[in-house]
């Protein structure tokens, strides 16, 4: 018995040390990026929600507008181009979690997805 708790120990200890290190708390900026399984876009619309937000700024050649009201943010990203949309996005604590929707995409030929199965917003610190 002594040797099976041994062994459980010794794993949890293990898979601890392998673990990766949780958010960081405190202000900081995170990026969140529209991937598409359709490939390059043309603009899109995206929520997040979530408490903390102080700014949203665009990424490369992606032009953002946001909007902040209570724990909700809309931003509306557009890619001329067409491409590759992100913003970097100020937080008051990077320990709060934000959740990220998809509310719509147009193409690079502005015209409006029918189907948003697939489509996501990545945010990473």
């Amino acid at each position: 018995m002594i040797s099976v708790r041994r062994a459980v120990l010794l794993t949890i200890t293990v898979l601890a040390g392998c673990s990766d290190v949780g958010p960081s708390s405190g202000p900081g900026t995170l990026t969140a990026t529209l991937r598409s399984p359709n490939g390059d876009e043309g603009a899109a619309v995206i929520f997040l929600l979530g408490e903390g937000v102080i700014e949203v700024n665009a990424v490369g050649e992606t032009e953002a507008y946001a909007d902040t009201s209570g724990e909700t943010t809309r931003i509306v990203l557009i890619n001329r181009e067409g491409g590759t949309m992100s913003v970097a996005v100020d937080v008051e604590d990077l320990g709060r979690p934000l959740v990220a929707l998809v509310r719509e995409v147009a193409g690079p030929d502005d015209l409006l997805r029918a189907d948003l199965a697939g489509y996501r917003v990545e945010v990473v610190q």
